[in-house]
């Protein structure tokens, strides 16, 4: 038996068959699977196109037993697979959808260079037609395999057609490795017009590869599939095991294939750091009981909400710490690289003990908690906390982190706080990008490191930037993105519903009772999306909803501005509908509390006119709910 590790581009580049055995699955790989891979191979992508060098990225083992033939000369040697064929099918699957993308675009180089690894220069002595291919799975799924690896998309898909219902793959297809073609065609276009998003959700419907909406010039789109390319060849690795032959293929499948647990990357933290304190006698059993011992509790194990790629909190946690205390972005994927890293760097000990290092994971846990809800170590930290939940968001948490941990003034940390929240929300209504959030919070938690959290650092980092990915929206943006902005358009929903939810307890006067947001709160539109002519344009004329029509093409954006959009309870919200503004006014007063819809009550007809009147309204609560930077 010989062991070793190369990268993916080694494995594959070599002329060679890889038989897979009858008695192995035929391709099983689901979603649970393919979307952890795509992260892990876009994450590294991404450090391609940063110029970045991290870690190489270990995506398990492969286990090979060669088949002995007599002479291998002028015949393409074949090795039987005996375990891992199902990672090395997916990298098959996702080279043929990266050329396919290629094609797409007429990169036709690209498209060459990546049919090196999918197809073998057959020999003079070689019989079988499908030497050919690099891969050879089981029958069952050889043929739709083969028609992937060899086919266009868009005759696979042709043939294939039965597969669809719809625009799309369904998860329970018989055949998952076409599902798994056809999301990694989605993502690779994806990612080739818009490029890493690692904040975004990633698309598991599936939707029929339609192409980019945005302009993207062939030079920066090529650039990207390269990386996406030189991600999966040169960064990630494989453990290739070569068996001899007294070795027992089947008997090591089986063990291999065992029900054993396998050790997250805190297991291997936790490992490495009580080895650390053995060697330097320090007293193991009374540093595990009383600094790790607490986050051996369940909840420590539990996937951390909102966090992507999806690990347990323990796991996230510990990059944030490292991200607040050495303001560097930390990748989750090599937690384990990343942490010897920082606590042993260039191999001299950054702590003087293992317990002062314990002591740091001590100190940050409960501000963790209380971001996530669990603990209320800080009030600034807790609130803060639960407007990031509604929105999704965990880049922040370094910089929380950092905040929750200074000596800063309680009032100081909620206006930071405060401005953090409001740096979201006004970008949202401003309709600019997130995508870019993680690289925000990583330099502010440079800055934070070198300066020490203060608003007056905060203030410093923004002034200094004006660029659409960065910037913080000042007033008369704000006020322009609520009046004129697709409010409607802000993703995920949760996001609009606290929106919303914070006009209306600005709406309520200091008198009023304070209330707690009921559930099942839902968007509506005063006027609707599909308005009809019982809505009738200020003239008195009517218009068909695609008319081209100036009057038409200005309410088909202004119906989805702020001023236009409430909150109802889903019951209300399904039975107003469509209706005529005076049937919508009459349900509003009947069944709603909200302080939000009293508006209506005035107003004897919904237009134009009065959607702007009361965006102005908004736009004007709005500033002083989600303050300015100054």
């Amino acid at each position: 038996m010989d062991a070793d590790d190369h990268p993916v581009e080694v494995v594959l580049k070599e002329a060679r068959r890889f038989m897979v055995p009858l008695y192995q699955r035929k391709y099983q790989w689901g979603d649970k699977r393919l979307e952890p891979f795509w992260e892990d191979v876009s994450a590294k992508a991404a450090e391609v196109l940063e110029g970045e060098s991290k870690f190489e990225h270990y995506m398990g083992a492969l286990i090979l037993s060669p088949v002995e033939e007599g002479s291998q000369i002028a015949r393409t040697p074949r090795v039987q697979v005996v375990d891992g064929q199902q990672r090395l099918t997916t990298f098959q699957i996702y080279l043929a959808a990266l050329r396919e993308v290629a094609r797409d675009h007429g990169l036709e180089d690209l498209m060459g260079h990546i049919n090196g690894y999918l197809f073998n220069e057959p020999k003079n002595k070689d019989k079988d037609p499908l030497t050919r291919f690099k891969l050879t799975p089981t029958p069952s799924d050889r043929d739709i395999f083969h028609d992937i690896i060899e086919m266009s998309y868009e005759d696979v898909t042709h043939k294939h057609r039965n597969l669809f219902y719809g625009q799309r793959v369904p998860k329970n297809t018989s055949f998952p490795a076409f599902r798994a073609y056809h999301l990694f065609c989605t993502w690779i276009e994806e990612f080739a017009f818009h490029g890493p998003e690692e904040d975004s959700e990633l698309d598991l419907e599936g939707e029929s590869k339609t192409g980019g909406e945005d302009e993207v010039e062939l030079e920066v789109l090529e650039e990207r599939l390269e990386a996406l390319l030189s991600a999966v060849l040169d960064r990630l690795k494989l453990v290739v095991i070569t068996l001899g032959e007294n070795d027992d293929a089947q008997v090591i499948f089986e063990t291999l294939n065992s029900k054993g647990e396998p050790l997250l990357a805190m297991d291997l933290v936790r490992n490495n750091i009580f080895h650390r304190a053995e060697k330097q006698d320090a007293p193991v059993e009374d540093l595990y009981a009383k600094l790790w011992d607490p986050l051996d509790d369940m909840w420590w194990r539990e996937p951390a909400p909102n966090a992507r790629p999806r690990r347990p909190r323990l796991d996230h946690f510990l990059a944030h710490v490292l991200t607040a205390e050495t303001g560097k972005k930390i990748s989750v994927r090599e937690l384990y690289a990343e942490y010897r890293a920082f606590a042993v760097p260039k191999g001299k000990p950054r702590f003087d003990d293992v317990e002062h290092e314990l002591k740091l994971l001590e100190r940050y846990a409960p501000l963790y908690e209380t971001l996530e809800g669990r603990a209320k170590e800080d009030p600034a930290l807790y609130w803060l906390g639960r407007k990031l939940a509604e929105w999704q968001v965990t880049t922040v948490f370094p910089v929380a982190l950092q905040i929750g941990g200074s000596d800063l003034p309680a009032p100081e940390k909620m206006h930071l706080a405060q401005l953090i929240y409001s740096f979201l929300a006004r970008r949202a209504m401003c309709g600019l990008t997130t995508k870019n959030l993680n690289k925000v919070f990583q330099s502010i938690a440079e800055v934070f490191l070198r300066q020490g959290p203060s608003v007056e650092a905060f203030r410093g980092y923004f002034n200094q930037r004006s660029g659409d990915s960065t910037r913080f929206p000042r007033n008369d943006e704000f006020r322009r993105g609520i009046l004129d902005g697709n409010a409607y358009s802000i993703a995920p929903r949760t996001r609009l519903v606290d929106i919303l939810w914070e006009l209306e307890t600005a709406s309520r006067s200091h008198m009023a009772e304070s209330a707690t947001k009921p559930t099942g709160l839902w968007v509506e539109h005063v006027l609707p999306q599909t308005w009809t002519d019982e809505w009738p344009f200020p003239d008195g004329q009517t218009h068909e909803i695609y008319s081209d029509e100036p009057d038409a093409l200005a309410r088909r954006t202004l119906v989805h501005s702020l001023g236009n959009l409430t909150l109802l309870t889903g019951g209300l919200n399904i039975s107003s509908g469509n209706s005529g503004f005076a049937v919508k006014k009459e349900k509003f007063e009947e069944h709603t509390g909200l302080f939000l819809n009293k508006w209506f009550a005035k107003k004897n007809h919904w237009t134009e006119a009065e959607i702007r009147e009361r965006g102005e309204r908004l736009a004007a609560m709005a500033a002083q709910i989600w303050i300015d930077l100054e």
